[in-house]
């Protein structure tokens, strides 16, 4: 089990892919998501458009120090056609802030938002049944403890081809409120699961997640529509 930083994945500079969305089976949004790489930084860029013009704009910077990834910075604004909804913004590096049981601490360096998974998980140990500890930026200051499970490669069936991929599964972590509610949890609420080509850099090809905490909800998947 490993729950330092995030490895340096090595993207190029320029990657480019393009996505689609889909609910219960439905469309239901398209995207991409480009990266920026040099040699101090990645900045990961992505545009998200939804039914009935609603859209997001995501600009995610990390950092690149011996060998990893480090969370810097993140923005994500979205609008419902030019006007504006919502503004989401988190500075990670060299600040303080106030975290679970009130202490005021640095984040961890193991620290990503979410939307920056689709870089950070690339710097996997990408080997059958090994597992990273990481911590997801929800909010404001609020973090979880996640855990990551690189179960085993097999084939992703996605619109940009028939893709040799490995198969990561992510769920919460509850160990610290006990054993017991961390199994109760892991039964009910359904796991993250990813397809990253199993190629190096290990572009996302796949994305399947709960649209919902109870197991009836309907899945959504982003997918891999042009690499």
């Amino acid at each position: 089990m490993s729950d330092g930083p995030f490895a340096d994945p090595e993207i190029p500079d320029g990657e480019r892919t393009h996505y689609r969305g889909l609910v219960d089976g439905h469309p239901a949004g398209e995207g991409w998501l480009a990266i920026e790489a040099t040699a101090e930084a990645y900045v990961e860029r992505a545009e998200i458009h939804l039914a009935e013009g609603v859209s997001s704009v995501l600009e995610l910077r990390f950092a690149r120090r011996r060998g990893t990834v480090l969370a810097e910075s993140y923005r994500l604004e979205s609008f419902d056609g030019e006007k504006p909804v919502a503004r989401e913004e988190g500075w990670f590096r060299n600040v303080r802030a106030l975290g679970w049981g009130g202490e005021v601490r640095p984040y961890p360096r193991n620290l990503t938002p979410l939307l920056g998974c689709a870089l950070a998980l690339r710097g996997l140990e990408f080997e059958a049944d090994t597992r990273h500890e990481f911590a997801a930026w929800l909010a404001n200051t609020l973090t979880w403890e996640l855990e990551a499970h690189v179960e085993h490669r097999e084939t992703a069936s996605v619109p940009a081809g028939e893709l040799d991929a490995w198969l990561v599964q992510v769920r919460p972590r509850f160990e610290a409120l006990g054993g017991t509610v961390d199994r109760l949890v892991g039964a009910l609420i359904p796991p993250f699961r990813l397809h990253f080509g199993a190629e190096a850099p290990h572009r996302l090809l796949r994305f399947s997640f709960p649209t919902g905490p109870f197991p009836w909800n309907p899945r959504g998947v982003i997918e891999a529509t042009r690499l």
